[in-house]
């Protein structure tokens, strides 16, 4: 696999990681921590749910620190997939601010 290739593919995925990998970890937060107290009528379903966003920022924070660590041997290859995942992070925050 060439270079140019592999860097576009990097380039590919850490957009997307980026964007929506985010947008997942920030949905598994909101599901983690809901913003009931114990006397609220839905405090039960909300703590229903809160083990599915502490598996979803787990899944987040296992793909994120496994593409470090995998990507930081290589510095072109590195910085290929952390400066679009930078722009899909600033994406997805911007989608909540207008939002």
């Amino acid at each position: 696999m060439t270079n140019s290739v592999k860097r576009t593919g990097l380039s590919i995925l850490g957009l997307l990681q980026g964007a929506f990998g985010s947008y997942l970890a920030l949905v598994g937060v909101a599901l983690a921590f809901p913003g009931t107290s114990p006397h609220d009528k839905d405090y039960e379903e909300d703590m229903f749910v809160a083990p599915l966003g502490f598996l979803i920022m787990f899944i987040w924070l296992l793909v994120m620190s496994s593409s470090i660590v995998l990507l930081r041997k290589n510095k072109g290859n590195f910085l290929s997939f952390m400066i679009p995942w930078a722009v899909g992070l600033c994406g997805c925050i911007l989608y909540f601010i207008i939002r």
